[in-house]
């Protein structure tokens, strides 16, 4: 029984650190996403006031 314990808590702990290294990559993704598009808007607006 100690074995399945074992495995289980094992399994949670891997699922939760895969989890938590790509909340990270879609996180910083994302930042970059959003930075991106305030940059065009910025650019799309500078056009436009000319």
């Amino acid at each position: 029984m100690a074995f399945w314990t074992q495995f289980w808590t094992w399994l949670l702990v891997f699922s939760l650190l895969l989890f938590l290294g790509l909340a990270i990559v879609v996180s910083i993704g994302g930042f970059f996403d959003i930075r991106a598009l305030f940059k065009s808007i910025r650019e799309q607006h500078d056009r436009q006031s000319r």
